[in-house]
C-alpha cells in the first residue's frame, strides 16, 4: 500500500506536533465548496438505516449512477473508491505485462504490483502531455494500459481523438484501456472528454469515476466504473468484496448525483479561483506553473529548498511529487481552495521565495 498520497494531515499533525485543524489543506485535491448541505442532510438521515446491511446489489445508487452518466445500470461496477474499482479490475484481469506513462496517479502501479505484473514506463516530456509516443508503445504483448484524464498530478487533459486512437490501436493488439476521469466532473466542457458514451463501442474500454473529489467526501469513499465487456464485469463481481460502500456513504451518494445548483456553482468557483492562483503563482520567479484544468495546479520549484517543510512552518500543507515515476525533486502540487486560504498560500510563498 502506497502511504504517499495527498490529504493524510493526520499523520502531518502527529509527526510535527501540531493540531489539525490549524492545517490548510493543500495536499488533496477536493471541492474548495465544502460538503452540499443537501448530501449531509442525506448522510445524517441514513442513520437511521445502519442497523440493516446495505442493499447488496446497490440497486438505487447504480440507477442514480445511470441517469448522472446517461448509461445502462448493468455497466456499472462498484467500489469504495475509485482506488477499489481500479485494484479490483487489475485483480480481475490479471495482467502479465502492464503500459504506464509517467508521472501519473500512483494506484495504478501499486494494483499492477500487488498482482507481480510487469511494468512498462513511457517518461512523458517536459510539457507533459501525450503523444504519439505512447501510441507506439503499445504492442502485442500489452494487457492493460491506464490513461488518467486529467491527468493527476499535472492536470492536463488529453483529447478525446487521442484517447480513440489510443483504443483503435489496442484493438489490435488486444490490449484493455482504462480511463480514470476522476476530476472530469471539474472541467466545465468534460462532454469533450468523457468516454463514457465510448464503452459500447469499445470492449476493451473500462472508464473509472470517483465521487470523492467533487462532491468533497473522501472520508466514506464511493467510486464507480463502466463498461460494456459483462464477462469481466462478472469477473470483478467474483472477486470484489460485498457491502463495499456502507450506508451512509449509498444514501449521500445517490443525493449528490442530483444537486445541479451545488455542481454548477462548483464548476464557476474552481474556475475562477484556478485562474485566480495560477495567476499568483506564475508572478514568482522561483516557480514554473503547468496550466492546469481542474481544481489544483502542478509546478517546480527552482530553488534548492524543501518547500513541503517551509510552508508547513506556516500551517499550510501541500503535495510534494517527488515519489512520483517520472518526476525529481522540486515538483509540487496544490489543491485550490477557498479566496482566502489561497491568499494565505500566495502570502506564505511570499514569505519563503522574496
Amino acid at each position: 500500500m502506497n502511504l504517499g498520497h495527498g490529504g493524510n494531515i493526520a499523520q502531518i499533525a502527529r509527526l510535527h506536533g501540531i493540531f489539525e485543524d490549524s492545517i490548510i489543506d493543500f495536499s488533496a485535491n477536493i471541492n474548495p465548496l465544502g460538503l452540499c448541505p443537501n448530501v449531509l442532510e442525506a448522510m445524517i438521515q441514513s442513520l437511521d438505516n445502519i442497523v440493516h446491511y446495505p442493499d447488496i446489489t446497490y440497486y438505487d445508487l447504480k440507477r442514480a449512477i445511470a441517469n448522472y452518466e446517461n448509461i445502462k445500470e448493468e455497466q456499472i461496477i462498484l467500489g469504495n473508491g475509485a482506488a477499489e474499482v481500479i485494484f479490483n479490475v487489475v485483480r480481475a484481469l490479471q495482467p502479465k505485462k502492464a503500459l504506464l506513462f509517467a508521472p501519473t496517479f500512483s494506484e495504478y502501479e501499486d494494483a499492477l504490483k500487488s498482482m507481480e505484473c510487469q511494468i512498462e514506463h513511457y517518461i512523458l516530456k517536459e510539457d507533459f502531455k501525450l503523444e504519439d509516443g505512447f501510441i507506439d508503445a503499445i504492442k502485442e504483448g500489452i494487457d492493460v494500459l491506464f490513461i488518467c484524464n486529467p491527468n493527476n498530478p499535472t492536470g492536463v487533459l488529453t483529447p478525446k481523438e487521442f484517447i480513440l486512437k489510443v483504443l483503435k490501436k489496442a484493438v489490435q493488439t488486444k490490449t484493455k484501456v482504462v480511463v480514470d476521469e476522476s476530476f472530469l466532473d471539474f472541467v466545465e466542457n468534460k462532454e469533450d472528454y468523457c468516454m463514457i458514451s465510448d464503452v459500447n463501442q469499445f470492449k476493451q474500454l473500462i472508464v473509472v469515476k470517483s465521487l470523492t473529489k467533487f462532491f468533497a467526501f473522501p472520508g466514506i469513499r464511493v467510486g464507480y466504473g463502466v463498461l460494456s465487456d459483462q464477462h469481466l464485469i462478472e469477473q470483478i463481481n467474483k472477486i470484489a468484496v460485498p457491502w463495499a460502500i456502507n450506508t451512509v456513504a449509498n444514501f449521500g451518494a445517490q443525493v449528490a448525483l442530483t444537486q445541479t445548483e451545488y455542481i454548477s456553482k462548483t464548476l464557476t468557483y474552481v474556475k475562477e479561483e484556478n485562474e485566480f492562483l495560477y495567476t499568483a503563482l506564475e508572478k514568482f520567479d522561483s516557480l514554473t506553473v503547468y496550466r492546469g484544468a481542474v481544481n489544483f495546479l502542478f509546478f517546480k520549484c527552482k530553488v534548492s529548498l524543501d518547500l513541503k517543510q517551509e510552508l508547513l512552518k506556516d500551517g499550510i500543507l501541500i503535495r510534494s511529487c517527488d515519489n512520483y515515476v517520472g518526476l525529481s525533486a522540486g515538483f509540487y502540487r496544490v489543491a485550490v481552495r477557498t479566496r482566502a486560504e489561497n491568499l494565505a498560500l500566495i502570502n506564505a510563498l511570499e514569505g519563503i521565495l522574496i
